[in-house]
């Protein structure tokens, strides 16, 4: 159990630089529009303690839930209007667009002593601007121009930030800072303030930057914003980061190149026929796995190859019968066509020789060839058409002629068919040595395939085998070669030296932190606590154990310990001791069974801080259902107080 500090310094109310007569930021008014011309509500803030009350049962009187009102709401517009993209979950979003279409909030924000007016739509987009005026009428008024922001952020990193932008972690850039800054300053209620980096829930669809950076990132921006990084360990972190990434780069290389190594030697183990025990060397009893892989080439090589079958010659012989064929078709087709000629002309001269004819069914009847009158009629009468007599006998010869050619031609297209149908005969007495020499074709392409086939096989074994000796012997020199990975460097250790260095420097500051926040826990606990605030490798962790009972963790507990954290922060903001705004918001902070005497010693320790000086230096917002102290609950520091029934006493004064 750890010894309770018995000089846990006392906190004093934080004093600001000579000069300094107000936060450099703060919001002054926060109002709600139905639209441009009509509030919904109007609320005035001040520097130091600003509370939002939702009285509970017990304070309140009535039987209305002190939830439900709006205390969520208003912190998500404030800090909508500090920059937020998202003000509303999207269910939300879509009911405001549904009742107030044209509706607005502003806030009047000074930065510095200069009123900054953004203006934010809260039902259709487009209506977004940050301008320069001295009252929200007038940025109203004023409107949108074409050259306006869309967010302060700017504004307030080029005020507060300046120092610390080029130094923010990769996954920050510079325009990010205060929006990772902001998460900080204005936690979620929703994270109910498990841990000093919970900042955003993903639930709340802020699309914060601080919803998606991790730990480290965070825990980066914090110690920055507190003066505890410098630009030493900084670089040492960033090279830490290099060296890591080439060693774990590096690692993985080797354990891929270990994997292929392994992989290799079960194949070419596997190839050869090889057992496990087997090395690449040879030894007295067994051959290594090189003369393994030198044999199996040497007998692959010496495989013979199947001999191709000579096709080349069937396929001379097919042409040459294919030749005979064509010839002895043509001679068969001219054969045809001269028997047809010859027999046409038959048919002609035959014809010719009957001109003189006529067949009737008494008998043949001899009729002139030119008048078609019967010849015993020009016999006994004479012709009366032609005027030369008729040369019977030469008509008789000419038509004697004629048929002794039709008969000749007969014979000769007999002769002529008679020769066609022994030249066709030849023709199909060709068609067995075709289909044999069809059959010898496809059975030598079968065997050639077959050759083919046998002969890639070889080619491939000797291909297989060549490239089993060329790995096993690669295997063998990266055998060799190799070395174990190794498990860092000296320069990587020597730059986390470099950084053990810069944390045990940044403890200056974090002591200053320290102390403030003993302080806050021995104002907030005075039966005794003491608080601890540690950096190291690991990471920001606060503590507290009650005297004589060692560290307690409870869900009140721990909410406490993040409270005083903040709260030193903003303590050291205060006295610029810190790159921050001294500009803090908590929703609810207290949890369910925190004590309530313990809750009330959170409103009396702020309002220490704001008395006896003339403008507070600074301006904490906070939002409760538990009744604050009789002597806090005047206008003065109620700024608003809220009920969740009736519906125009809710933030928004309507149901949503």
């Amino acid at each position: 159990m750890a010894q309770a500090d018995l000089f846990t310094p006392a906190i004093h109310p934080p004093i600001a630089p000579e000069g300094r007569n107000g936060p450099r930021l703060w919001i002054r008014r926060l109002a709600i529009f139905k639209d441009s011309q009509t509030v919904i509500r109007d609320v005035s803030l001040k520097p130091g303690l600003n509370i939002i009350w939702t009285p509970d049962m017990s304070s309140s009187g009535s039987h209305a839930l002190a939830h439900g009102s709006g205390k969520t709401t208003f912190c998500r517009l404030l800090r909508g209007c500090l920059g937020e993209p998202g003000y509303a979950a999207d269910a939300q979003r879509s009911r405001l667009v549904a009742r107030i279409p044209n509706g607005l909030v502003a806030a009047e924000i000074l930065i510095d002593g200069v009123c900054w007016i953004a203006v934010r739509s809260l039902g259709l987009p487009g209506g977004d601007f940050v301008a320069q005026a001295d009252s929200i009428e007038d940025g109203i008024a004023r409107g949108r121009r074409e050259d306006d922001s869309t967010s302060i952020d700017l504004a307030i990193v080029a005020s507060f930030f300046s120092t610390i932008a080029g130094a923010t972690p990769p996954d920050v850039s510079r325009e990010q800072v205060w929006d990772v800054l902001r998460a900080w300053l204005t936690r979620d209620q929703e994270c109910r303030l498990a841990d000093i980096l919970a900042w955003r829930s993903s639930q709340t669809q802020t699309r914060s930057r601080a919803q998606v950076i991790g730990e480290t990132a965070k825990l980066t921006m914090v110690r920055l914003a507190l003066r505890a990084l410098d630009a030493e360990e900084r670089a040492a972190a960033a090279r830490e980061r290099e060296l890591v990434t080439a060693v774990e780069h590096e690692r993985r290389r080797h354990a891929y190149q270990q994997q292929r190594y392994a992989d290799g030697l079960k194949a070419v183990k596997l190839a050869l026929k090889a057992d496990d025990e087997v090395g690449f060397d040879d030894t007295i009893d067994r051959k290594g796995l090189v003369s393994l892989a030198e044999a199996a080439l040497a007998n692959a090589m010496r495989t013979d190859l199947p001999k191709p079958a000579d096709i080349g010659s069937i396929f001379a012989r097919q042409k040459a019968l294919n030749e005979e064929r064509e010839t002895l078709t043509a001679k068969r087709q001219q054969l045809e066509n001269e028997a047809r000629f010859k027999r046409g002309e038959a048919e002609r001269y035959r014809s010719e020789a009957t001109l003189g004819e006529i067949d009737v069914t008494q008998g043949r009847i001899r009729v002139c060839p030119v008048c078609r009158v019967s010849i015993d009629e020009v016999k006994a009468k004479g012709c009366g058409i032609s005027l030369e007599a008729c040369d019977l006998t030469a008509l008789k010869a000419t038509i004697a002629d004629k048929q002794k050619k039709a008969v000749d031609l007969d014979a000769e297209t007999n002769s002529a068919e008679q020769e066609a149908k022994r030249v066709q005969a030849q023709i199909q007495q060709l068609g067995p040595q075709q289909q044999a020499l069809d059959t010898e074709a496809k059975s030598a392409d079968v065997a050639n395939r077959a050759a083919q086939a046998a002969a890639r096989e070889v080619q491939d074994r000797i291909y297989q085998a060549r490239r089993t000796l060329d790995d096993v012997r690669l295997l063998r020199e990266r055998d060799a070669a190799a070395k174990p990975a190794p498990a860092g460097t000296v320069e990587l250790e020597a730059v986390r030296a470099q950084l053990d260095a810069g944390r045990a420097r940044a403890r200056a500051a974090i002591r200053t932190l320290e102390e403030r926040y003993q302080g806050i826990m021995a104002a907030w606990l005075p039966d005794g606590v003491a608080g601890a605030i540690k950096l190291d490798g690991n990471g920001l962790k606060v503590d507290a154990e009650f005297s004589g009972r060692g560290e307690v963790s409870t869900a009140a507990l721990d909410s406490l310990k993040i409270v005083a954290f903040d709260l030193a922060a903003l303590h050291m903001a205060i006295e610029e001791k810190a790159d921050l705004p001294a500009f803090l918001v908590h929703d609810s902070p207290r949890e369910a069974d925190l004590d309530g005497q313990l809750y009330a010693r959170l409103f009396s320790l702020v309002h220490q801080w704001e008395q006896n000086v003339g403008t507070p230096c600074f301006q904490y917002i906070v939002t409760t259902t538990t009744a604050p102290p009789p002597e806090l609950q005047g206008d003065n520091h109620i700024r608003l107080r809220m009920s969740s029934t009736p519906a125009d006493k809710r933030l928004l004064g309507m149901d949503i």
